[in-house]
């Protein structure tokens, strides 16, 4: 294993520490500094970004040769992290204890070290790993959210007014997917200078609001939870299953999701992040896709496919079945039958 040590804050002076471990220089770009990854331990950037009143953010896009341990290590006042981890996997460990959490993707963390001790990230050999974390400065902070840091989750409230960090905190999180666009954005943006600042400010923040909203979330009962976790995607398979196997019996958004263990809304965005459309369009799309496939086949009338979907309103099957295929079932019908005779003529 390869172990780094940094011991310097702020932000700044840790991408300084670590290209000085790795024997390396870094860039710096206003408040932004980047340490790209030397050949000799693997690939990728270490980037850290200023922000004001004690907020940072460090993105880690790496891929180690070697297992690589990073240790915080200083006799100060570590800053709170709100870490999430888009792609691969991590450890972490507090400094004085030999416990390892696993922080898998799409999970986040909320994690405070004591006063005079730090952390310890280990990032396994051979994987991509994409980490973001949120650095927070609680003292220089308490300015920024002092008016409503009593409307917090009680345990978050003590974490955020704990400024001298007298006692360890570590919050593993569900498997968050509400982060996933929020950091594709970051990582795919092009903006360059002020702008970039703006744009990586404002996304820090909605990262934060993010999370704070996902552990509020994870302290609530199973039938009140709202945000979408990786776990409730199984549930999302099973209702598309449902709604392919029995399409012949619709059923409401409210059984579907009662019926799969969940409720409307996530079901509601299960299918926008798995499909890309709402419940009932994907159910529409099987249906029509369904009646087209059978009319191509010849085997059954018209009524017979409505039937088989469900439809009992042959007008309505007629208008929506033209606006998807730009032929109406009856019109398809006889253009295959034309087709067919052709070719059957050719034949003789």
């Amino acid at each position: 294993m390869i172990e780094l040590y940094v011991r310097s804050l702020p932000l700044k002076d840790v991408i300084a520490n670590l290209a000085e471990e790795m024997k390396t220089s870094y860039d710096k770009n206003c408040n932004e500094y980047i340490l790209n990854i030397p050949t000799a331990y693997g690939k990728g950037l270490i980037r850290g970004i200023n922000f004001t009143q004690g907020f940072g953010l460090i993105e880690y896009n790496c891929f180690f040769k070697e297992e690589v341990s990073i240790h915080f290590s200083l006799n100060n006042i570590h800053p709170l992290k709100f870490i999430y981890c888009s792609e691969g996997f991590l450890k972490h460990r507090f400094e004085e204890k030999e416990d390892l959490h696993q922080i898998d993707q799409f999970q986040n963390v909320v994690v405070s070290s004591s006063s005079k001790n730090g952390h310890v990230l280990i990032y396994p050999k051979n994987i991509q790993i994409r980490m973001n974390s949120l650095e927070i400065n609680r003292t220089d902070f308490k300015a920024k959210i002092d008016c409503d840091i009593n409307n917090l989750d009680k345990r978050l409230r003590s974490v955020f007014k704990d400024l001298r960090a007298k006692h360890l905190f570590y919050y593993h999180g569900n498997y968050s997917l509400a982060m996933a666009k929020c950091i594709q954005d970051i990582n795919s943006s092009k903006q360059t200078g002020f702008a970039r600042r703006l744009l990586l400010e404002g996304k820090a923040n909605e990262i934060l609001s993010i999370q704070i909203q996902d552990f509020e979330d994870d302290q609530r009962n199973d039938s009140r939870k709202q945000i979408l976790r990786k776990a409730d995607l199984r549930q999302i398979e099973e209702a598309a299953h449902i709604l392919k196997t029995e399409l012949a019996n619709p059923i409401t958004i409210k059984d579907l999701a009662k019926r799969v263990g969940t409720n409307t809304t996530k079901l509601q965005e299960g299918f926008q992040h798995l499909f890309g459309t709402s419940v009932n369009n994907y159910l529409r799309n099987l249906r029509l896709e369904f009646a087209r496939d059978q009319l191509i086949l010849g085997e059954l009338n018209i009524s017979e496919i409505a039937a088989q979907i469900g439809i009992v309103n042959k007008s309505y099957f007629s208008r929506i079945f033209k606006e998807a295929y730009g032929l109406n079932p009856k019109e398809l019908s006889q253009q295959i039958k034309n087709i067919s005779k052709k070719s059957n003529r050719l034949n003789l």
